[in-house]
């Protein structure tokens, strides 16, 4: 017998038929705060499969936060976002941790902050296009399947840790910083718009915000968690949603 569900429609990543509802992003980043949550229906594969991953990738944000309280200049909320997760840091200490960005650092880089990694079964540029993918049908109440996912481009200029590769010696460091800073200026050229956010109670925007560029047919989506780390995702859609999109923005 087929099995049977109370939600309605398609699945808002791979277009299967939903039995659940996805938080986006997941509510794990909104703990303790007094705010809505954007929603969309979802397959359990895009949903309740992955919410250790959640955890563990909002953790990755959070504890070289923690580690660097007296080298970051932190806004309340992301102090308070810190405090409301410390408890869960132990649990998913054998997926995200912080390390040091540098072997044996040079006397002048010695007291930098460390940075996030996450072991390679967790893999966040998946997460972020699976975001990406949930607030483009919140926009637009459909499911597009002329959009692939799998291939959509995610980047970000502040992450460096997944899976084997720090820390590094100051050589590679530099190149990657080149790299990542090469990433930031292509992305910071376009003209970005202001998203949306849950209603009516609004996120918080140092926990999280994100910007669209459309240049039809492509999209490029900029989130911004606790107001650290940038990630940018890029991907072609249908006439249809990019009308979706535009309406929604123009809101």
């Amino acid at each position: 017998m087929a099995r049977k569900s109370k939600f309605q429609g398609q699945c808002y990543y791979c277009g299967n038929p939903s039995y659940s509802r996805e938080h986006a992003p997941p509510d794990s980043k909104f703990k303790g705060f007094d705010c809505d949550r954007i929603t969309v229906p979802s397959c359990d594969k895009h949903n309740t499969s992955k919410s250790g991953d959640d955890q563990a990738i909002v953790n990755a944000f959070l504890i070289p936060l923690y580690k660097g309280l007296g080298k970051y200049i932190l806004e309340g909320d992301v102090i308070q976002a810190i405090e409301n997760a410390k408890s869960s840091f132990p649990y998913v200490k054998r997926k995200a941790l912080s390390t040091p960005f540098l072997i044996d650092p040079p006397e002048l880089t010695s007291d930098l902050p460390d940075v996030s990694h996450l072991v390679p079964s967790v893999d966040i540029y998946a997460w972020i296009r699976q975001l990406t993918a949930a607030l483009v049908h919140n926009a637009t109440q459909a499911f597009d399947s002329t959009i692939n996912w799998e291939a959509a481009l995610a980047q970000s200029p502040d992450w460096f840790g997944t899976g084997g590769e720090l820390p590094q010696k100051i050589e590679q460091s530099q190149s990657r910083l080149v790299h990542n800073t090469d990433i930031r200026n292509q992305y910071e050229q376009l003209g970005w718009k202001i998203g949306w956010s849950a209603t009516p109670r609004k996120y918080p925007l140092a926990i999280y915000a994100f910007q669209v560029h459309i240049n039809e047919p492509e999209v490029f989506f900029k989130h911004r968690f606790y107001t650290k780390y940038t990630w940018y995702v890029r991907f072609s859609a249908s006439h249809e949603t990019i009308s979706g999109l535009q309406k929604r923005i123009s809101l």
